[in-house]
């Protein structure tokens, strides 16, 4: 089954040093995010639209016992 569309999303590629590379990996793997996910909501952040942010610290609220 395919994915949901996440909207008006580019492909944009880069080569970090591998140290940076291996940092990004295990920051999205620390929050269960994709690293390709972790890296756009990052970017948005930078590029001054948070409002574009998809999953990072994004709070869940406890449900209630």
């Amino acid at each position: 089954m395919p994915r949901p569309r996440k909207g008006d999303r580019v492909e944009l590629l880069t080569r970090p040093e591998r140290l940076v590379s291996e940092k990004i990996k295990q920051q999205a793997a620390d929050r269960g995010m994709s690293v390709s996910q972790y890296v756009a909501d990052l970017l948005a952040i930078q590029a001054g639209h948070p409002e574009l942010v998809r999953e990072l610290d994004k709070e869940v609220l406890p449900l209630a016992m």
